[in-house]
């Protein structure tokens, strides 16, 4: 499908903003696709990911991104922890014009909607239906616990695609650990962990995120010094700190008259 101008435009900025990197195996992949979990050092990973990773994929992308209507109010809170700074009017202003950008580019890029409510499941079937037409996903797990100067603790719904894929195909899905880095304009893939189906599905969320943590944590600590940057800003920890270890009732904010929506 040929792209709009507009997604054409956003790609040709966002390689200005990133240069050229390139992608480092530590494996390489077979031609099986995979789950490829990423560290989103802010919007870098995302943006990175997109314009350099070389096998076909889809990431995951929060539903709110690709909602016309909510995609303001999230990028005032989530992108510019708007309830921290001064000039809120400004910021309300900036996040309108990403709010007519940004799902537009993201649904062009093949984004894959993860919800945090009872449509969740749509989500893991899209995700089966990409894995069975030989895409890659993409996903940035991170929640805002922090586990080291390179990565966070990670979320494990993501894991649960493992279950359910094998059950469609008998096969067993693999996953893998990156950590992209801007200064050394280097995307580095660790060796992947692969589903068992013999392990409960605590056990099995349990035992990939910390496989791919630990592997994250790893690859950046291998690559040449530099300095990380978070997946949250501090900014964002003085603000909205009462959602670390609760993410979810972060996003479930953003529905209805929660205390974020609720307060715009």
């Amino acid at each position: 499908m040929k792209k709009s101008f507009l997604y054409r435009l956003i790609m040709f900025a966002g390689r200005i903003i990133c240069p050229r990197s390139r992608v480092v195996y530590e494996t390489v992949p077979d031609e099986c696709p995979g789950i490829f979990v990423c560290n989103h050092s802010a919007i870098r990973g995302p943006v990175m990911m997109t314009l350099y990773f070389d096998r076909p994929h889809k990431p995951w992308v929060i539903t709110y991104a690709l909602d016309k209507e909510k995609t303001p109010d999230f990028a005032f809170h989530d992108f510019f922890v708007g309830e921290g700074r001064r000039h809120k009017r400004f910021w309300r202003f900036i996040s309108k014009i990403v709010g007519k950008v940004l799902p537009q580019v993201l649904n062009e890029a093949g984004a894959i909607p993860v919800y945090h409510d009872s449509r969740a499941l749509r989500t893991v079937r899209e995700s089966i239906d990409a894995l069975n037409n030989g895409c890659d996903l993409v996903i940035f797990a991170e929640s805002p616990v922090k586990y080291s100067e390179y990565v966070n603790e990670l979320q494990t719904g993501f894991v649960d695609v493992g279950a359910l894929y094998y059950k469609r195909t008998g096969k067993l899905l693999k996953y893998y650990p990156v950590y992209v880095e801007k200064k050394n304009r280097k995307i580095s893939v660790g060796s992947p962990v692969v589903y068992d189906p013999s392990l409960g599905i605590a056990d099995q969320r349990s035992a990939v995120a910390e496989y791919l943590k630990t592997g994250i944590d790893r690859l950046a600590r291998e690559m040449k010094p530099h300095k990380p940057v978070p997946f949250l800003p501090q900014r964002w920890y003085d603000v909205y700190g009462r959602y670390e270890k609760d993410f979810d009732a972060y996003w479930r904010s953003f529905e209805g008259d929660g205390p974020i929506s609720g307060g715009k």
